[in-house]
C-alpha cells in the first residue's frame, strides 16, 4: 500500500481470543484458509494483518483497510463467512477480553494488488 493513502477509508478490528491460549492453532488456520486474502478478493478490503500480541496471554487482533464502511457490512454478511464460523467457534473462546496497549507481532498480512 505504499502508493495508496489511508485517509477517507475504513479501518475493522476484531479481537479474538484462542481457545486454550493456543495462538499457533489460530494462526494456522487463519494461514490454511486463506481468511484475510477472501476478505481482499470478495469484499472491499485493500489490506488486513493478523497480529499476535508479545505478551503470554491476550486476544490476537485482526484489522483491516476498508473502501467503505458498506464494504465492511457486505464482508460481514457475505456468505463464504458461514462456512468457516464453526471453525471460528471451535478455535476462539466466546468472548475476547479488551484489547490492551502492547506491541503485537504482525504473524499474517494481505495486500490488494
Amino acid at each position: 500500500m505504499a502508493n495508496v493513502t489511508l485517509e477517507g477509508t475504513f479501518r475493522s478490528v476484531l479481537l479474538l481470543q484462542p481457545r486454550n491460549n493456543d495462538r499457533a492453532a489460530l494462526v494456522a488456520w487463519f494461514r490454511q484458509h486463506d481468511i484475510l486474502g477472501l476478505a481482499v478478493r470478495e469484499a472491499g478490503c485493500l489490506a488486513s494483518e493478523l497480529q499476535v500480541p508479545l505478551a503470554p496471554e491476550g486476544p490476537i487482533m485482526v484489522t483491516a483497510v476498508w473502501e467503505s464502511a458498506e464494504a465492511y457490512a457486505g464482508w460481514r454478511e457475505h456468505p463464504v463467512r458461514a462456512t468457516f464460523s464453526g471453525d471460528i467457534e471451535r478455535l476462539t473462546e466466546p468472548e475476547a477480553p479488551p484489547a490492551v496497549s502492547g506491541v503485537y507481532a504482525i504473524a499474517l498480512t494481505v495486500e490488494k494488488p
